[in-house]
């Protein structure tokens, strides 16, 4: 399995665990805190692959994050200038930075032949 495949693995679980979050949120808004009370007696094999998703998520945009600051600095054949400006939306939006960098940049790239 390469980095890449790697990569969009994280970056696919952070976006669904990011969409089942908000899809809560907008049922308990639309509900309220009382129709959602199921919610917090979910049984274990319910929760469970939930509770690893949210794991591998933030594992995975951890380390995509930091796998996208090493190309952008590294791998990458920007101009310095460019560079700077990626690593600045890297470092100063974590996540939403990772993501945009990982799709306007990393992914449209061809991958690189050993």
């Amino acid at each position: 399995m390469t980095l890449r495949y790697f990569y969009q693995i994280a970056a696919a679980c952070f976006l669904t665990t990011i969409a089942i979050g908000a899809a809560m949120n907008i049922a308990l808004a639309i509900v309220g805190s009382e129709g959602m009370a199921w919610a917090n007696n979910l049984p274990f094999l319910v929760r469970l692959p939930l509770g690893v998703l949210g794991a591998a998520g933030a594992v995975g945009i951890i380390s995509l994050w930091f796998g996208m600051m090493w190309d952008c600095l590294f791998v990458s054949r920007l101009p310095l200038f460019s560079k700077i400006g990626w690593l600045l939306l890297l470092l100063i939006t974590n996540m939403l930075g990772t993501l945009i960098y990982y799709y306007a940049r990393f992914q449209r790239r061809e991958p690189a032949t050993s």
